[in-house]
């Protein structure tokens, strides 16, 4: 036997009857606000839901604009460590700049002390043999540098030119152990031959009477004899006198004025090539 009604009819009266329930709930809502509180009610018990549900959202942007924030705070560090280093170069150079500078001022103080002929060089190369002190500067023949003249800083004297190249000469300093250098004592007048022990920081006036007059502090000059320095130049400082018991000659070690192994500039004197 037929069903008075079939599934397909049920549900279509169960549509019907769902669309009228709802059309009439809207225009009730609509005109009188009447169903306010349950939404109020369900929006609060919904909350918790939404709160879940935009919960991974959140945390994936929050942990991007960590990513990204700490990503500009190491390029900002490795950009300060760069400025960082930049302006410590800056500082060596400026330094350099200004020790170079104060000792030019001391170099053209000499030459405005003395009334010579001098020419600033610069020390291109130092010797690495200990044994060996030599330096090479800047300027030769064709700027009037020849073998034989005395090359000086703003403390005293540094050495000889031994050989002039056209754009450069080697200098034979005072210190190395060829070097035998005619001086004499300023207070006193007592001469002497100051020699190269291979140490920059050392000469030493061997063969002296034991009775000799000279006491540490004394100032060591050039003698002038010899004709190879002009009179007065300042060499050393008298450091120790050594007098053994029953040695008839006293030794006599010096420390050069001039700082040799830090030295940048110096001077030639060009004058000794006229006289």
């Amino acid at each position: 036997m037929r069903p008075l009604f079939s599934e397909t009819s049920v549900a279509a009266v169960r549509l019907i009857v769902a669309v009228t329930f709802s059309v009439a709930t809207i225009l009730i809502d609509s005109r009188f606000d009447a169903l306010t509180l349950v939404r109020q009610v369900i929006k609060t018990g919904l909350w918790p839901v939404e709160q879940v549900a935009f919960l991974p959202g959140k945390v994936s942007t929050e942990v991007f604009g960590w990513v990204q924030s700490q990503g500009l705070i190491v390029t900002r560090l490795e950009s300060l460590a760069l400025e960082n280093e930049r302006l410590r170069t800056e500082q060596l150079k400026l330094q350099t700049l200004r020790a170079e500078n104060s000792e030019l001022r001391r170099l053209l103080g000499v030459q405005e002390r003395v009334n010579e002929r001098l020419l600033q060089a610069q020390i291109e190369r130092l010797s690495n043999d200990p044994f060996v002190h030599r330096l090479t500067i800047n300027r030769g023949l064709l700027a009037g540098v020849a073998a034989g003249q005395p090359v000086i800083s703003a403390d005293g004297l540094v050495g000889q030119v031994v050989v002039a190249y056209p754009h450069a000469a080697d200098v034979l300093m005072m210190t190395d152990a060829t070097h035998h250098l005619p001086v004499q004592v300023t207070r006193t007048r007592e001469r002497a031959i100051a020699v190269g022990v291979g140490r920059m920081d050392r000469v030493e006036l061997r063969n002296l009477p034991d009775t000799v007059d000279i006491i540490p502090g004394d100032l060591l000059e050039t003698s002038g004899l010899g004709e190879r320095f002009q009179p007065g130049i300042p060499v050393a400082r008298v450091k120790e006198v050594i007098r053994a018991p029953g040695q008839p000659f006293a030794r006599v070690i010096a420390e050069p004025l001039a700082p040799l192994a830090r030295l940048s500039l110096v001077m030639v004197d060009l004058s000794e090539d006229e006289s």
